[in-house]
């Protein structure tokens, strides 16, 4: 007799994490499992416990046992176990990533470059208690600039080592987006300052960063890229850096398929790992791992989400702030990605001929885009009353503005204006492409005026887009409900 298909079982455990309450969840590893638990918003992974935790109350309970009725058996039978229990026990999802620990959370500072009397500085806002206070003034690392509120040091790569020197054993270091640091041991320390230094860790070879470097890689890709890298050579944790240098691609393909089954991560993020596995061993490897065999999976064609035209008139009429709701409409408006707003200066708003000029973005290309009238008219009135001097959009204390504001200006707006969408800032570039062809405007301009390389990547528009599907005529509409008098005739039985 063939053996009955068993469900997986979930196992509940009661902890404390970081002084709140919360129930662990842990499991014999299945992808089924974790695909849906991470696509739960309620459901959060700690690196502390090594797995998945929602807040231990009655809601969440009952959350859990609905979440998993078709799959599997929520089991309470640990429920109220100290913490003695181990998942390794029962088969868990505690092996994840061994290599590579998140240190606990820190409060953060931020680190900004500015100008004052002359100097180029860099500065930061933070209430330090007296005892720090006593420590920084002995140390000598940084000066209080009491005109401005702000802690300062000049802003060159010996007193930023310094201050990292100091800072960085009690606090997390973020960086505005303004403050280009092109030291790269500088930044490999901001980007890796996270993770426990453990005596096992690796740290990403510095001819790897400079290779991208070398290349113009962009911001974004230089730091999504060593974060891959980083991941995959501590996933390794017997071999060293040498060794891991002359791996292969059963090695590649079998790191893939173990992180695909622990933790589900999406098809694409597993195509830029390979990507970014294949550019490590060009730079650091001298030679080209045959990725044509490595194994990559599908990618899901998913369509962009957009913003309805009444839903972009709703964010942007509740924003009250010029500057906020200039740079909210000027996005929407030309179409742009967040770096491109806020690398704009006030000259590449070209007012005659109702254009902007975009400089070096995606690809390093120029391009030019279109300008409503209604843009020009509220970054006339802008400019007049905030005076930028460089940047177009720029921060609190000169600079570039930074992109977690401009995501926070958004989402605020949303929550005021009452709109439900999922989206993000660039859901309004993908929201000006839609609404440009249900306008009737040419694919080919289209293209243009997003700086697509391929009209493959513009043509996903098409998709989106409901101008041709509300021509439609669905089947349902040509069946007749109306009544017929030879059915009403007969006799009702109700």
């Amino acid at each position: 007799m063939a053996k009955q298909f068993q469900k997986p079982i979930i196992f509940l455990n009661k902890q404390i994490l970081d002084n709140t309450a919360v129930i662990k969840l842990f499991y014999w590893d299945n992808k089924a499992v974790t695909t849906r638990i991470v696509s739960q918003d309620r459901i959060f992974y700690s690196q502390i416990l090594k797995a998945h935790y929602v807040l231990d109350n009655a809601k969440n309970m009952l959350f859990l046992q609905e979440l998993f009725s078709d799959m599997a058996n929520v089991s309470l039978k640990h429920l109220y176990r100290k913490p003695k229990i181990s998942p390794n026990n029962i088969g868990s999802n505690n092996n994840r990533n061994r290599g590579l620990s998140k240190r606990p959370v820190l409060e953060k500072i931020t680190l900004f470059p500015f100008i004052d009397k002359g100097r180029k500085l860099i500065g930061f806002k933070h209430a330090f208690s007296y005892k720090q206070k006593n420590e920084i003034m002995s140390a000598g690392v940084f000066s209080r600039n009491m005109d401005l509120g702000l802690w300062q040091i000049d802003a060159n790569s010996l007193s930023l080592k310094d201050a990292l020197a100091f800072l960085l054993s009690q606090f997390a270091i973020k960086i505005n987006s303004s403050l280009q640091i092109s030291n790269l041991k500088i930044r490999r320390l901001l980007l890796e300052q996270s993770y426990e230094k453990t005596p096992g860790y690796k740290s990403c070879p510095i001819e790897f960063l400079e290779f991208m470097q070398l290349n113009n890689y962009s911001q974004n890709t230089f730091v999504t890229y060593h974060n891959l890298v980083l991941r995959f050579l501590n996933s390794f944790e017997k071999k060293s850096i040498v060794q891991i240098n002359e791996l292969g691609v059963a090695e590649v393909d079998s790191y893939h398929k173990v992180w695909m089954q622990r933790s589900a991560p999406s098809s694409a993020l597993i195509n830029q790992s390979v990507n970014s596995i294949k550019l490590y061993y060009k730079a650091c490897g001298g030679r080209d791992v045959e990725l044509e065999n490595v194994q990559r999976p599908k990618r899901n064609k998913n369509l962009p989400l957009i913003y309805s035209k009444r839903e972009i008139q709703q964010i942007i009429s509740c924003i009250t702030n010029l500057k906020h709701k200039t740079m909210i409409l000027l996005t929407y408006s030309a179409g742009l990605r967040v770096s491109e707003l806020l690398n704009l200066r006030v000259e590449d708003i070209l007012v005659d001929r109702k254009m902007v000029f975009i400089r070096r973005s995606k690809g390093r290309k120029d391009r030019y885009s279109t300008l409503a009238d209604s843009a020009l008219l509220m970054l006339e009135k802008y400019i007049i009353k905030e005076k930028p001097e460089n940047y177009l959009f720029e921060g609190q204390y000169g600079g570039q503005y930074s992109s977690t504001s401009i995501r926070k200006v958004l989402h605020a707006a949303k929550r005021r204006a009452g709109v439900k969408t999922a989206g993000s800032v660039h859901t309004l570039r993908h929201s000006f492409a839609t609404h440009l062809l249900e306008n009737g405007t040419d694919l080919r301009y289209i293209q243009e005026l997003l700086g697509h390389s391929s009209s493959k990547t513009t043509e996903i528009y098409t998709h989106v887009s409901t101008l041709n599907i509300s021509k439609i005529t669905s089947p349902g509409d040509l069946i007749d409900l109306s009544e017929n008098p030879q059915i009403n005739s007969k006799k009702s039985y109700f």
